[in-house]
């Protein structure tokens, strides 16, 4: 590594955008990024996701204090720039095959200046030949910074999910800190604070990646539809396709709902591991993660017997600037047909599709939720 020149954005055409996701610990950078990886896929993106070295490299052995910092970050920065690279040769072959994709980086090669110092990170990038333009905006389409939940959302701070963090609440905040004025020298960078509940700043999240690929940023408000099955050939607009099959399991914690996901499309099957709990009296929160398909396979085994599998064609596409998801049953109602339209910025007021045939609107009927529709106990009854 030492002495090649690292890739540049300049090089990868107008089909691939690579994009920072980093911020502080307990940012929800983990859930983002898997629910990143959803909606961009019902969208007809191919997303690659580059993992956070760091976490892989602690959770190898290598252990934080053992070996100077100098050299701990060093070894991080390598390999996050070796993984970068051989996730950006297979986006080539994706996009030479005509797909638009998008390249999620969890941290990037900035992150380790949080960690030792600009002083002697610039260190290290000139010992290693590269420079800071190099690996900041030379290197990212963007970045998006996520806040550290130790600042605004104190009483949601956690490192549970991370076995390889260890930061006290201050801690965490300097940290963030730390990263975030890493990344200023980005001419794009964005920071996602915690202003809202964290399911809005996952939409926010989400409008910021919308945005940076100049696609129309979605509003908060969504809408379900109860619709008339449809021919997916019928649509006379670009539309994907993906098979979803999706398991509740059995939670050991009262008012704890936990799901697996697999999420196949033509090229692949992405799985998913979801928890939602209550922390308080009307506040719930909700953890994603993406998850291997051995993982998938055991947590399968804690299947809820009460619920059934629901598994569904799920087809997306976009009718005058609004994106449209139609969710077409197989278990365990077959038959039944459900429509989610998301409103943007470019058009606020909902346009439906004419060639779909909305029965009425469920908005607000939970009896539509998946989770409802997993209760459904095969016995068909009229919509």
């Amino acid at each position: 590594m030492i002495g090649t020149q690292p890739h540049a954005i300049s090089d990868l055409g107008d089909r691939i955008t690579i994009i920072v996701i980093t911020g502080g610990p307990c940012s929800g950078k983990t859930t983002g990024l898997a629910r990143l990886n959803r909606m961009l896929s019902d969208r007809g993106y191919k997303v690659l996701i580059s993992p956070e070295s760091a976490t892989k490299l602690i959770t190898a052995g290598m252990t934080p204090g053992e070996l100077p910092w100098i050299e701990f970050q060093e070894e991080i920065l390598l390999d996050t720039l070796s993984q970068e690279d051989r996730i950006l040769s297979i986006a080539k072959r994706y996009r030479d095959k005509g797909r638009k994709v998008v390249v999620l980086c969890d941290r990037g090669a900035m992150d380790g200046e949080a960690y030792i110092g600009e002083d002697a990170y610039g260190e290290l990038l000139e010992r290693l030949g590269f420079t800071r333009r190099q690996l900041c905006d030379e290197r990212y389409h963007a970045v998006i910074h996520l806040r550290t939940a130790a600042f605004g959302a104190e009483e949601f701070y956690t490192l549970a999910n991370n076995e390889a963090r260890h930061e006290t609440p201050l801690e965490a905040w300097l940290l963030d800190e730390r990263t975030l004025f890493a990344w200023t020298r980005h001419q794009h960078p964005r920071a996602i604070d915690n202003s809202t509940d964290f399911e809005g700043k996952l939409h926010r999240l989400f409008g910021e990646v919308c945005a940076i690929l100049g696609d129309p940023v979605p509003l908060e408000k969504e809408d379900k539809f109860l619709i008339e099955a449809l021919d997916p050939a019928s649509i006379p607009v670009k539309w994907t396709e993906s098979l979803i099959t999706q398991d509740y399991l059995v939670s050991p914690k009262a008012g704890e709902e936990r799901r697996v996901r697999a999420r196949g499309d033509r090229d692949s099957i992405s799985y998913y591991y979801t928890v939602k709990r209550k922390v308080s009296s009307g506040v719930r929160a909700e953890e994603e993660k993406m998850i291997s398909e051995r993982e998938y396979q055991a947590l399968l085994t804690l299947r809820d017997p009460e619920k059934a599998t629901v598994k569904k064609r799920r087809i997306c596409f976009f009718w005058r600037e609004q994106f449209f998801e139609v969710d077409l049953f197989e278990e365990p109602r077959p038959g039944l047909a459900l429509m989610e339209a998301e409103r943007s910025d470019r058009t606020p007021e909902l346009e439906l599709p004419p060639f779909v045939k909305v029965l009425r609107n469920v908005t607000d009927d939970k009896q539509y939720s998946n989770a409802e529709i997993a209760r459904y106990k095969r016995t068909l009854v009229a919509v």
